[in-house]
């Protein structure tokens, strides 16, 4: 007796089905993804965090700061006006290269571009130091990629690289695109980074959203990386604090890290835990913490409406409560 088979309706019925529970599952089983890869940034901040304190223990419970000069004698309304540019320095530059040092005149050779810094010169003193890896420094739901502490003289192709040596030859990342996390900046009279500092003081996060990738990476490379279009919410300088706080969490995507999709950003305190904040206003009294106080401005609404830094500006957190992560 011949063998029924499925009809040709039937198929396409099982077919439609399966297609049906697919569409319904991938959205779950990407945003569980998600959730997951969210759970390792902040484990990576965690891990980040212990690093920071190891370090700090040997350094007076300073946290991380590398070698640069501040002029404030400079006159100017704003409260910490310094000589560093941080902004638009991020790895090699036509100023300094990561493989060159920031140091002062030891009486053998001149101060190499210690006015031309960047905060991740100061992060990357955990890489030195071998409490922390490269990887470490890397959010998987971002696009980043590792930096393999390779040195590049140019065209890799033609073998003008070599194995870098962190503390000699190597001092920063290689770009924006090799680190997914800001620090709070290290420049200034205020908020330094320190264990004394608010233990509600955010001090390492996702990074802002203010910047954007402009470099290639390489030793001799002078291009740099910029500030983002984007600016901070003035449009909110009207409101109450209470209305600003109340915004949805879509009204405040543009304004948080890019690394989670807008969602929010993980943020890793003083004292070492680690929370997923859903807007930037994660600071102490709400501050936010990817944008600056400046007085001349009048434009802040109990730090949750900033200024945004610009390449060519110099400011730095007005309070030991101001919360300035840098990138």
């Amino acid at each position: 007796m011949k063998k029924k088979g499925f009809t040709l309706i039937e198929l396409l019925v099982v077919v439609a089905i399966i297609a049906l529970l697919i569409s319904i599952l991938l959205p779950s089983l990407s945003r569980a993804r998600e959730l997951a890869k969210r759970a390792v940034c902040g484990s990576n901040q965690r891990g980040i965090g212990q690093g920071m304190h190891i370090y700090s223990n040997d350094n007076e419970e300073w946290f991380m700061h590398h070698y640069y000069e501040a002029d404030f004698s400079a006159a100017g309304t704003l409260p910490v006006n310094t000589s560093i540019q941080f902004v638009g320095t991020m790895g090699s530059t036509s100023n300094v290269l990561i493989s060159q040092e920031t140091k002062g005149d030891d009486g053998t050779s001149a101060a190499v571009a210690t006015q031309t810094s960047h905060p991740s010169r100061s992060l990357f003193l955990l890489v030195t130091g071998g409490q922390s890896t490269p990887g470490q420094f890397i959010c998987p739901s971002s696009a980043d990629q590792q930096d393999d502490l390779r040195n590049r003289q140019g065209d890799a192709s033609v073998g003008q690289e070599s194995a870098a040596q962190p503390g000699r030859d190597r001092f920063d990342f290689r770009g924006y695109s090799y680190l997914s996390y800001g620090y709070q900046l290290p420049y200034g009279r205020f908020a330094k980074p320190r264990q004394s500092l608010d233990v509600r003081m955010p001090i390492v996060a996702d990074k802002s959203p203010y910047f954007q990738v402009d470099t290639s990476g390489a030793m001799n490379s002078t291009d740099t990386d910029q500030r983002a279009d984007n600016d901070a919410p003035i449009d909110w300088e009207g409101l109450t604090l209470q209305d600003i706080l109340r915004k949805s969490n879509d009204d405040w995507r543009p304004y948080n890290s890019g690394n989670h999709g807008g969602e929010g950003q993980n943020v890793l305190f003083v004292d070492g835990h680690v929370e997923f904040a859903k807007t930037p206003a994660a600071g102490v009294n709400n501050d936010n913490i990817y944008t600056v106080h400046s007085t001349d401005l009048g434009k802040q609404k109990y730090g949750v409406v900033g200024a945004i830094m610009k390449k060519a500006q110099r400011w730095g957190p007005s309070t030991n409560t101001d919360s300035f992560l840098v990138p």
